[in-house]
């Protein structure tokens, strides 16, 4: 009687194994290199960037209003593809259209009328938003082990939080702004005039999945205004269509601003 039974035992303590939720993983740093070299391994997804808050200009460049500055795409990696939309309504309502198609390349732009502009261009060899098995995720994580190890960098694991309709791990990073000041040198800026003390940088990870759905940060300084950035994926591995504008509405020959 048991040595009968004994599959059906088997294939009921499968399912309940397969049932089982992953371990949750408590150390922050672990936490983001496994979910890096997860998301390194998609092959498509979307992305959207949203900014707000207002941004000065220094020495009496005016003040702009980024709200509702957005940008969407769709990504397929391996075809090498993307569609991408971007509008700043503060920047005369400039609305912008990208499509890849392998090495063809389509822009469209409110200052430049309705035409497609058609070029030649390896635009996807370029570094992506997020890391690719292609761009040596394994050199990434190392040197980001460092980073994150560098004195004064503080990395901590906040509570899970809601992503949709599911859950996602949140981490937080804060880097001081004195590690910038190589950088700020190059661009003439002071970082802790515009960052304060330190940056603080915002990550949520799928818990299941251990994929990137978020990241964000901000800035609230004097000199440049308050700012915040939200950078987000999602749509992951879903297929996803491109296809050329209409041949009438395309022009051959690289995009160009007029009278520039």
């Amino acid at each position: 009687m048991l040595r009968r039974f004994a599959p059906i035992l088997v294939a009921v303590l499968a399912v309940l194994a397969a049932c089982q939720s992953a371990p949750a993983i408590t150390d922050p740093v672990d936490i983001i290199t496994q979910g890096l070299q997860a998301t390194a391994d998609l092959k498509s997804f979307h992305v959207s960037l949203e900014l707000n808050g207002d941004v000065s200009i220094p020495d009496g460049g005016g003040t702009f209003n980024l709200d509702s500055t957005s940008l969407e795409a769709d990504v397929d990696v391996p075809a090498k593809n993307l569609k991408a939309s971007l509008a700043v309504p503060a920047f005369l309502g400039l609305t912008a259209d990208v499509i890849v198609i392998g090495d063809d390349v389509w822009v469209r732009t409110s200052m430049g009328g309705t035409k497609w502009s058609h070029s030649t261009n390896d635009m996807m060899g370029s570094p992506l938003p997020i890391p690719t098995a292609s761009a040596g995720v394994e050199e990434m994580i190392d040197k980001l082990k460092e980073a994150l190890a560098t004195e004064g960098v503080v990395t901590k694991k906040l509570a899970d939080v809601a992503c949709g309709d599911r859950q996602c791990y949140q981490v937080s990073i804060s880097v001081p702004s004195s590690l910038m000041d190589e950088a700020g040198a190059v661009a003439s800026l002071d970082p802790a005039s515009i960052f304060g003390d330190a940056v603080e940088i915002n990550l949520l990870f799928d818990r299941e999945k251990l994929w990137l759905t978020e990241v964000s940060s901000g800035v609230a300084s004097d000199e440049i205004g308050t700012i915040s950035a939200t950078l987000s994926f999602s749509s992951f591995d879903e297929a996803v269509e491109f296809s050329p504008p209409p041949s009438p509405d395309v022009t051959e020959g690289e995009f160009t601003i007029p009278g520039m």
